[in-house]
């Protein structure tokens, strides 16, 4: 952020900058992407159009959003800043429809992932009845239209749109074990090919036998990178990544001999050796995974096409409901165990594949760990492990990092930076680490009570900042290469959004407010290629709905 010089925000009395394009020069759509204007925009992959999302509390109707506008392209970071209570966190739970309901409720808006718009069937869900000579509202709640709508959210959840929460150790159970929680999100997104793959056959015992000897010769390396490069090949040549994964820990273990390492891979083989009751787990588990499947595809084509399939959703129910009860069988102690021993140690050793690929230290003993075990950087690396499980379209990340320490931060970045480029997923970073946006985001959108105040380009934003809020918030940062400069605060505080400010929320501590801040909202309007600002103190061409 050194190099990023930032300007000052015009007076109302002084003419824009000369760079800002003026509304006769500016063309009328130009793309807002960000990502330049060669050839047709793509579609974003998130799209979010008047959002309001309200509480209704005792003392009156809390607007947290109120007509947010967001877009997200396909590989994109998109940073979402601003200061503590502006809404951020609220955008991220609106979006997976994880507002707590009462007090919250989404109230209007359009948030469409790909083709399937997510509110669909919002009007049918509540209805609302102003009690007299207060602010309170009165919320009757349609149930059966609530849990229709959670039901159709569950079909995107994880799957196609993943987030990392705020505080770990408060999204972790603390009764269960790590590769417990990460393997509920395996079963639940990547079944069919976890539990196909257990009913895939091994090879002849002579070629276990000679891959497991062509193992066990493998050179040691200093830092283990040939025995990890034999491991992966052992578990290619016996048709299970899984297993390599295995082989490498028991051959990274120490004390053991050769004959030792022997008998352990061999019973390492064993989970792929399916006797017939373990057979049948596997096959009624995968038979569940497919009517799972299937019933979202249904719920996904409700929100693509805006209409109901009731007979098709209730066909699929019943049959959901019959195969749960041929499954009892599967519940008993004693067969259960033994049934479901091999997609249990599976699950597992996909867990530690998991952690391996954010870079945890000792990966197989934090899969057998609890979270209360486990350092805050260890367990933000869970949680997004467990978030890129499904290998999501979209990643949202709330504030990922802010209660960890600096090293770790970075580290924790790295690991979201290079699963993002492995992954080509998109991404949603929410934060008020302006640092943080600088080295990390493609775009930036700026909130302030509730609504979205200005959206860049990263280096756009930092060299150019348009809004009055944005520019108090870059000059509150310190900066390295000035280090005489003196730092500003915004005046005021944020309002109380029970009785927001009239037009514009920031004009009671804006230094630059004018009349109409006080009377009207201002527009969005685009003063650059992919720059836009709501303030009076622009006149480029209005953003199209």
């Amino acid at each position: 952020m050194s190099s990023i010089a930032v300007t000052s925000v015009p007076s109302p009395a002084v003419p824009l900058p000369s760079e800002t394009p003026s509304a006769e020069t500016t063309s009328p759509s130009p793309p807002l992407s960000g990502k330049g204007s060669s050839g047709a925009a793509a579609a974003p992959v998130l799209r979010i159009r008047g959002l309001r999302t309200y509480f209704y509390t005792y003392d009156g109707v809390v607007k947290a959003l109120d007509g947010v506008d967001l877009d997200i392209q396909p590989k994109e970071t998109l940073g979402l800043v601003g200061e503590t209570g502006c809404g951020k966190s609220v955008t991220a739970f609106s979006v997976l429809r994880l507002i707590a309901d009462p007090p919250g409720r989404i109230m209007a808006g359009e948030i469409r992932f790909g083709d399937a718009n997510l509110l669909w069937g919002l009007e049918r869900e509540a209805k609302f009845k102003p009690v007299k000579k207060t602010n309170r509202v009165k919320v009757k709640r349609n149930f059966r239209a609530i849990q229709q709508a959670q039901e159709r959210v569950n079909s995107v959840r994880g799957a196609g749109i993943s987030m990392i929460f705020q505080e770990p150790s408060s999204a972790l159970n603390p009764i269960f074990s790590i590769s417990d929680q990460l393997s509920e999100a395996l079963r639940l997104h990547r079944g069919q090919e976890i539990l196909g793959g257990l009913l895939t056959p091994l090879p002849s015992k002579e070629a276990i036998e000679s891959a497991i000897t062509t193992l066990l010769e493998a050179p040691p390396g200093s830092e283990g990178q040939n025995v990890r490069a034999a491991s992966q090949a052992f578990g290619q040549a016996l048709g299970h990544e899984t297993l390599g994964t295995q082989a490498y820990h028991i051959l990274r273990q120490s004390g053991l001999s050769d004959e030792q390492r022997r008998e352990e891979l061999v019973v390492a083989t064993h989970r792929f050796q399916l006797g017939s009751l373990q057979r049948r787990y596997v096959q009624h588990e995968l038979r569940g995974v497919q009517l799972r499947e299937e019933t979202n595809a249904a719920l996904k084509e409700e929100m693509v096409e805006g209409r109901p399939l009731t007979g098709r959703l209730r066909s699929l129910r019943s049959r959901a409901l019959g195969h749960w009860f041929r499954g009892l069988v599967f519940a008993l102690p004693g067969i259960g165990r033994r049934a479901k021993h091999p997609a249990k140690d599976e699950m597992f050793w996909r867990s530690v594949r998991l952690l391996e690929g954010v870079s945890i230290a000792n990966p197989y003993q934090v899969a057998r760990g609890y979270p209360h075990e486990l350092s805050g950087g260890m367990l933000q690396r869970v949680m997004i492990s467990m978030a890129l499980s499904s290998d999501p379209s979209l990643l949202i990340a709330d504030e990922p990092t802010t209660a960890l320490d600096v090293t770790i931060q970075a580290q924790i970045l790295d690991i979201l930076r290079g699963l993002k480029h492995r992954l080509g997923s998109s991404v949603l970073l929410i934060t008020h680490d302006l640092g943080v946006i600088a080295e990390t985001a493609d775009r930036v959108s700026v909130m302030y009570a509730g609504v979205v105040v200005e959206t860049a380009a990263v280096q756009d934003l930092f060299r150019s900042p348009l809004h009055p809020y944005t520019q108090g918030l870059l000059n509150s940062i310190p900066r390295m290469d000035d280090p005489t400069k003196h730092l500003e605060s915004i005046p005021g505080s944020v309002p109380n959004l029970i009785y927001p400010p009239s037009g514009c929320r920031f004009h009671p501590r804006c230094p630059h407010a004018m009349e109409i801040c006080k009377q009207a909202r201002p527009p969005v309007t685009i003063e650059a290629e992919g720059h836009t600002v709501a303030c009076y103190l622009y006149h480029g061409p209005v953003v199209p709905p």
